[in-house]
């Protein structure tokens, strides 16, 4: 007993000694994107704010971190209901359902305010996922569902063709060029216009969704042993879909439909959990925060004095990330077939 109680006291002081370091490294590129931008200017500049960048990229970073967050708590959640490490919003055609929902509200209703546009991205993550459930064939029920390829390329046929009917509406007006070209390729806002209903949804949704872990956790073991146990499965098969579906839609439509993101970070963050969902659920929200902050400041200062666009430079380390895991993924079904 003494040896279980020490075990688990360590257990908690590295959880607590990971998250804590997680959080610190959150800060440090909290402060290189408060520091460095497209623009060039002396530390003093910067705080006097004579040129009025500090707000800016205040303003710029805090939707990073919300965007990064979210898009990380998404992918958890959804891979954790699925049972598929490639369950992610950006890669499964999710958010390209809620992309393209967002550009046919502004390309009828051009003026249409921030809970409008975050209305039609949720529907358009909802219909895309409904989509995506079936042409998959999921099933969380049983556990036998989405495995290995079929849920990557029922969502590569969904985000393909939303992402081109969006692109085909932006292109066919100058003025829908001019306001959404940038946005579709996954950019971070540089000022606020339609995003403080997203942020604030994206805000209480974070903190909801884990408590949502627990039945997630349960649902794991099979549909029967979460009835037995007081949690409904088909109530929490809803819960994690509408929180997963206003995430990604509240993501897009503040930065547009980014890939990679849901699928590494909580790839990460159960490795550093060890098989627990609530920590990885903690773990996944810094992180997440982190790498979207980095990518952004990265691409504002790797072409000065324009930008390489956040949802670019992610997709350009995401791709190779995601190979390594499709091969971890799918080398235990080619031994078993040997």
């Amino acid at each position: 007993m003494p040896a279980k109680t020490n075990g688990n006291v360590m257990s908690r002081a590295s959880f607590a000694f990971n998250l804590v370091l997680l959080c610190l490294g959150l800060c440090f590129c909290t402060a290189l994107s408060l520091r460095f931008g497209a623009a060039p200017v002396t530390l003093e500049a910067l705080l006097n704010d004579t040129l009025g960048l500090l707000e800016s990229r205040m303003f710029r970073t805090v939707c990073a971190i919300c965007v990064g967050a979210a898009l990380a708590i998404s992918g958890l959640m959804l891979q954790a209901l699925t049972g598929n490490p490639l369950a992610d919003p950006g890669i499964t055609g999710i958010n390209a359902g809620a992309a393209l929902a967002a550009i046919v509200l502004a390309y009828f209703a051009p003026f249409s305010s921030g809970m409008a546009i975050l209305l039609a991205a949720s529907l358009g993550a909802g219909f895309a996922g409904y989509l995506l459930w079936h042409l998959a064939g999921a099933d969380p029920v049983s556990g036998a569902g989405g495995i290995a390829l079929r849920l990557p390329l029922a969502g590569l046929a969904i985000e393909t063709l939303c992402l081109a009917l969006a692109t085909a509406l932006i292109l066919t007006d100058a003025e829908m060029q001019a306001r959404y070209l940038r946005w579709i390729s996954g950019a971070i806002p540089v000022v606020a216009r339609t995003e403080i209903a997203p942020l604030a949804v994206i805000s209480v949704l974070l903190v909801a969704g884990y408590f949502t872990c627990e039945r997630l956790e349960l649902l794991s073991l099979g549909a029967e042993q979460s009835a037995s146990l007081g949690r409904n499965p088909n109530r929490t098969i809803a819960l994690v879909l509408a929180c997963v579906t206003m995430l990604s839609g509240a993501s897009v439509a503040i930065a547009g439909p980014l890939a990679f993101l849901g699928l590494l970070v909580p790839f990460v963050a159960r490795g550093l959990a060890a098989g627990s969902l609530r920590r990885a659920y903690l773990f996944a929200l810094p992180l997440g925060a982190s790498a979207l902050v980095l990518a952004d400041t990265i691409g504002r200062v790797i072409a000065r004095p324009g930008e390489v666009h956040a949802g670019i430079i992610a997709s350009l380390l995401g791709g190779p990330a995601l190979i390594m895991v499709l091969r971890r993924v799918l080398r235990p079904a080619r031994w078993h077939a040997a």
